[in-house]
């Protein structure tokens, strides 16, 4: 029999391996996984906040009321505008940012990602 075969019961290179399926999402310190966590909130913002203005839009389609009172149609318009800006705009900008700037200065992960 050959000596050079490897002895695999001591090898601890599984020992670091990281986490699969959901737990890659929530305990996820890799740059990459988190912006697309925060890209995929942006996206469902951006369309929750898209459903809001479908129904200002349905509201503004003929003068005089249609669907909503006036005061939900402020609620509307208010929410629809918070969520853009906070909920889709920002987040995107975050999520872009966690993505390509540690790419561009060379890092091989987020700096204190825990």
């Amino acid at each position: 029999m050959s000596t050079t075969a490897v002895d695999h019961a001591h090898d601890h290179s599984h020992d670091h391996a990281h986490p699969h399926g959901w737990r890659r999402w929530l305990y996820a310190t890799n740059h990459k996984d988190i912006g697309t966590l925060y890209l995929w909130f942006s996206f469902i913002m951006l369309l929750s906040g898209g459903v809001l203005a479908l129904g200002i839009r349905a509201e503004l389609f003929q003068p005089g009321l249609q669907l909503v009172q006036p005061e939900f149609f402020n609620q509307l318009t208010t929410m629809h505008g918070l969520i853009m800006v906070f909920g889709a705009i920002m987040p995107a900008f975050v999520g872009f940012a966690n993505w390509m700037i540690p790419l561009q200065i060379g890092a091989s992960d987020m700096a204190f990602a825990r």
